[in-house]
This record gives structure tokens, sequence and C-alpha cells, in this order.
């Protein structure tokens, strides 16, 4: 007695699904071996100078460092004040692994430590940016988002809030820089960044 088609289906849809249970079950133990390998191999790599990083350091005199009524605004200038004190480096991409591999393990804490400072840095930049902009203070707001850009923000907020400043002062050449600019940050999706760069520039 033949089969019925759709119960034929059934078991080749079983095995098939079969199948690929075994394969990503495979995929993932390799997978999983793969990055506890290089995990281990990582923790054996002795400390290295790091004293010759690319280093940021805060230029407090290319801030706008003033009082304001607003005290929101003044945190973020004292936040800003504060970090100027501490060692920052922009690690942005680099995994744990990745960093004791180039650096040693030893290292790790202190790198961790030194990125964690850049990501206050860019973060606090931009919601002070955004405070200043809010209440009317369009020039010391370009100020920030210019100084933010120079860090390589990789916070994607400033490019765009940056570039719809651009248009409101009909500077379509700046957008074209920060467009330009892009490829050489750590920006994630630098190309869907662009586009909407592109978009405030031609809107």
């Amino acid at each position: 007695m033949p089969i019925p088609v759709l119960t034929l289906l059934i078991i080749i849809f079983i095995l098939w699904l079969q199948y690929e249970i075994r394969k990503s079950a495979k995929q993932s133990k390799n997978s999983n071996e793969a990055f506890w390998k290089n995990e281990n191999s990582s923790n054996l790599i002795r400390r290295k100078d790091i004293t010759n990083l690319d280093f940021i350091t805060i230029k407090l005199d290319k801030l706008p460092m003033a009082d304001h009524e607003d005290q929101t605004i003044n945190s973020y200038r004292d936040t800003i004040l504060k970090l100027s004190d501490k060692k920052i480096l922009n690690l942005t991409g680099l995994t744990n692994t990745e960093l004791k591999y180039k650096y040693g393990a030893a290292n790790l804490n202190l790198l961790s430590a030194y990125d964690n400072n850049y990501t206050i840095l860019v973060s606090i930049l931009q919601k002070w940016a955004e405070r200043l902009y809010a209440q009317g203070f369009t020039q010391d707001t370009v100020t920030i988002l210019q100084y933010a850009v120079a860090c390589y923000t990789d916070v994607t907020k400033t490019y765009k809030l940056l570039a719809s400043i651009y248009k409101e002062r009909n500077t379509p050449d700046k957008i074209k820089d920060l467009i330009e600019f892009i490829p050489l940050t750590k920006t994630l999706d630098k190309e869907k960044l662009i586009n909407e760069l592109e978009e405030i520039m031609n809107s």
C-alpha cells in the first residue's frame, strides 16, 4: 500500500528537522570550543606596554565651561571636568579576548576602565549638547558636538544632530565633511549612518 503524499512530506520534514538540529548543535559545540580555546590562550599573553596608546586628553578650553542657570547642564559639565583627570581610550569594537591578545591579560581591567571612561565621555557630551540645544544655545551645542566628533565618537545621535544644525545654517559642505569622516570612526553600521546624514543634507 503506497504511503500517502501528506505522510511522506511529514516524514521528510521530520528527517530534515532532525538533520538541522544536529547540524546546529555541532556548529554550536565547535563555536564554543573555539571560543574557550582562544580565551584560554589569551589568558597566557604577557603584559605589554600600553603607555604609548592613543589616549584622549580632554581639552577643557575647547568646551563651554561657564555656569548655567540650568543645573542639569552644569552637572554634565562637571562630569566632563572630573573625567579630564582620568585616562581615556576608545576601544570600541574590541572584545576582552582581543584586548588580552593585543595587550596582555594583566592589562584587561585597566583597559576596560579606560574604555568605560570613553563611553562616559561621548555619552555625556551628547546629553550636554542636547540639553543646550533644547534651550537655544546652538553655538555651544555645535562646539560640544564638534569636540565629540574630534574624539571619534561612536554615538550616532551626535552626527545626526550636528548635521541637522548644519542644515539649519545652510552649510551643506559641512555635512559632506561629516559624511566623509564616518568611515574613519568605529561607529557601528556606518553605511546606515551615512545614508541618514545624506537624507538630512538633501531634505
